[in-house]
């Protein structure tokens, strides 16, 4: 006999040859769990994006000059903004267009508009945007600013053409950004890594939460009690098959965002393996523990959407960074298993020479998270009725 807290490995294969005789008995629920993944990624990929066009906007414009119609043209050149032309130059539909979200802002331009650019004055133009889309607004006052400042550019410019100066001659400051890793700045190259780490942190729980409950359900959770397999060799034969079928659907999801969404791999093809094993491994614990603790499957599926996906989704810096959350907040982040993952795909997605030397520390936290909730499995499943 072995320790208490040994495995003998006679008795998890038996507990493993069950468990993949099951999953064999049941090909719909392994197409579901090897397909939902796939689909939901690109489902997610297209309707989750940072790119925020086509922003509508209603135009008023008192001035109605040529520089005036110049500016507002600029708006619509850019590519940022479409204009709402049934409520052109007409304030009270403008308004009310505001009011039942047809547009997102009104950009009034006052009378005098052009007399004042000609006599040389500073001359102020109105953006009213619709504060209960925030982040929209944020967008539309930036792209607002970079056009009416490229249109003043513009005006300065031929001003000093007109009094003979040459534009060249005048001294200035200008900032050339560079961006690295991701220098088109495409949202889908930092959606779809993280889209990789949360959908699994929900597919491999869900996984692996119905087991024990199932075979109470079923009623063969007594056979398992008579048999002399310990707990902790049955959690780990009820695992090891998951953790394949897991680790297969972040091969497949990982493809399929190359391929279809043209995300580069940048990294280490070995310590993305690593990386998956170790988180599949942690999620499925976690799966396995809230199986062991909950009393049907109704009530795991409940508890592994609300341990896995709330979490993941709001404290892994998946959407938020991690960095501008109150400190509380930011502690109780470093629980979330999927944070790790997320960080290490990002990583190894978009940035080359990456391996398992940079991120050996996420890598051992999921390895201590998964062995955390494996062993807590173990010792909240009872060998007793």
């Amino acid at each position: 006999m072995k320790g208490h807290g040994r495995l003998d490995i006679k008795r998890v294969i038996p507990v493993m040859r069950k468990e993949f005789l099951q999953i064999k008995r049941d090909p719909r629920s392994l197409g579901i769990a090897l397909l939902a993944p796939v689909v939901l990624l690109i489902l997610y990929g297209y309707a989750v994006t940072f790119d925020i066009k086509n922003i509508i906007i209603s135009v008023v414009d008192y001035d109605n000059t040529a520089y005036s119609r110049q500016y507002v043209s600029k708006f619509e050149a850019s590519g940022y903004f479409t204009l709402y032309e049934e409520a052109r130059n007409d304030m009270k539909k403008s308004v009310q267009a505001l009011r039942v979200n047809k547009v997102r802002a009104i950009l009034t331009v006052p009378k005098g508009f052009s007399s004042g650019l000609k006599s040389n004055k500073r001359i102020s133009v109105q953006l009213i945007c619709d504060g209960s889309e925030p982040n929209t607004s944020t967008v539309a006052i930036g792209y607002a600013s970079a056009v009416t400042m490229m249109y003043s550019r513009g005006i300065i410019l031929e001003k000093v053409k007109i009094r003979g100066i040459n534009p060249k001659s005048i001294p200035a400051v200008t900032a050339e950004p560079r961006v690295w890793y991701n220098p088109q700045m495409k949202s889908v190259n930092f959606i779809v890594p993280g889209l990789i780490a949360i959908l699994m942190m929900l597919i491999a729980g869900t996984l692996t939460s119905l087991t024990v409950v199932r075979e109470k359900e079923r009623g063969t959770f007594e056979q398992l009690i008579s048999t002399p397999v310990k707990p902790l060799e049955l959690m780990a034969g009820k695992l090891f098959p998951y953790v394949i079928i897991g680790f297969v659907d972040v091969i497949i999801v990982a493809v399929v965002g190359m391929l279809w969404f043209k995300v580069p791999f940048r990294g280490d093809v070995i310590a993305f393996l690593l990386m998956s094993v170790m988180f599949i491994f942690t999620a499925m614990g976690m799966g396995m523990l809230i199986s062991s603790v909950a009393p049907n499957q109704t009530v795991a599926v409940i508890g592994t959407v609300m341990a896995t996906m709330l979490p993941s989704l709001l404290l892994s810096g998946f959407v938020f960074p991690v960095s501008s959350m109150p400190g509380v907040i930011q502690v109780i982040s470093y629980i979330v298993p999927a944070k790790y993952f997320l960080t290490a795909l990002r990583s190894l997605f978009l940035k080359p020479d990456v391996g398992f030397n940079v991120l050996y520390p996420e890598a051992l936290l999921l390895l201590f998270f998964g062995l955390f909730f494996v062993v807590m499995s173990a010792k909240r499943f009872k060998k007793n009725l």
